[in-house]
């Protein structure tokens, strides 16, 4: 019998994305998701967060990486936690990478044992990480889960003709009549680019120029009002460019963007990063035109699915009827740190949840949002 030798290391720090590439040779890509790749996540490790918050917990199996979690330090004025790198800040689905669920139970086990509050946001119900990471914590504190806003997609299993055929001749419709009253006012244009490393600055640049001229400008979520949020997606789209996996769309009125969307073919899957339009032209509709074109492209392409990631709002289910389910949980070890935490979150929600009754009051008719222990 061959004997296996494991250890656990913590990294504080990633040293390049070759070297986690590399070490990652060996593992499989859960569900195929972007938000759980190398390039992914070491561009949330080296762009949102802090120096030194780093806590990168990784199970090595006879020195070869068998199990990761990309997990870095937060804090607050109340407590700390380790969570998911980037997750609290670009709020996509996340997770762990392992090789098999012997690798995922032994990594689980070294989180718990690292003695501090876990939030794990947005992992997919049906990844075996939830249980795994249950079984971990059984004993060891008190843990909570939460429901998390899901992510609607489109599976690619025939032909664009098909998929059109499918969807109401109403939306069908209204498609064509917002492209029959823009075509009226100039030359519309549609673009799709694969940008190499050396040309993608550019193209990025217009695409946040479109995105800062919505409403998102005006409330600092915006990649040119948000520092963090643009440096991230500018190292994650030199990256996927070089890849050739970046995908920059853009929907034009006499060369003028009116609408953009960042995106990667990454996996056989598109993964729609980031949306945005002028809001001038809100009445014609451009980012709606420009997720049909997108979508006409990936079924061009021979794609498995189109994946909106985001959150399921209503006015996508224009396109998608399928959904991927989310949970977040919560750990709070028996010790100070999780005691803190505990009543540190238990304090916020309780905020939270006062806020919103008074927004309700002050506007009859609102449904106030309903947080549950923490952010989910």
């Amino acid at each position: 019998m061959i004997s296996t030798r494991q250890t656990v290391e913590i990294l504080r720090r990633v040293e390049s994305l070759q070297s986690l590439l590399s070490g990652w040779t060996h593992l499989p890509q859960p569900a195929q998701q972007l938000c759980l790749s190398p390039q992914w996540l070491a561009t949330a490790a080296e762009t949102l967060h802090e120096p030194g918050s780093l806590r990168w917990i990784q199970l090595l199996r006879d020195g070869e990486v068998a199990a990761s979690a990309p997990l870095v330090l937060a804090r607050s004025a109340q407590a700390e936690r380790i969570e998911i790198a980037g997750a609290a800040v670009l709020f996509e689905p996340c997770g762990f990478v392992y090789r098999d669920s012997a690798a995922l139970s032994e990594l689980c086990r070294a989180v718990i044992e690292a003695g501090r509050p876990v939030v794990l946001q947005r992992i997919a119900l049906d990844d075996p990480l939830l249980p795994a990471f249950k079984a971990a914590a059984r004993g060891r504190g008190q843990l909570l889960q939460f429901s998390a806003a899901g992510a609607p997609f489109v599976s690619i299993d025939g032909t664009w003709e098909q998929y059109l055929q499918s969807l109401s001749s109403r939306r069908r419709q209204d498609f064509r009549r917002a492209r029959r009253a823009l075509e009226k006012l100039g030359r519309v244009t549609v673009e799709i680019q694969t940008p190499s490393a050396a040309s993608v600055d550019a193209g990025l640049s217009e695409a946040m120029q479109v995105e800062a001229s919505s409403w998102k400008a005006r409330n600092g979520s915006a990649m040119l009002t948000h520092p963090a949020l643009g440096g991230f997606y500018r190292l994650l789209a030199r990256r996927l460019a070089a890849e050739g996996q970046l995908r920059l769309c853009f929907l034009r009125l006499d060369g003028a963007p009116l609408a953009m969307q960042i995106a990667a073919v990454y996996a056989q899957r598109w993964w729609v990063l980031k949306i945005g339009y002028d809001e001038r032209w809100a009445e014609h509709s451009p980012g709606v035109q420009l997720m049909w074109e997108a979508l006409r492209e990936a079924f061009g392409l021979g794609l498995k699915t189109f994946e909106m990631l985001g959150s399921a709002e209503p006015w996508l289910t224009i396109w998608a009827r399928d959904r991927r389910d989310y949970g977040t949980l919560a750990f709070y070890p028996y010790n100070l740190r999780g005691t803190m935490a505990l009543g540190a979150d238990i304090m916020g929600a309780l905020a939270r949840r006062w806020r919103g009754r008074q927004q309700s009051a002050q506007s009859p008719g609102k449904k106030p949002a309903t947080v549950a222990g923490i952010d989910s």
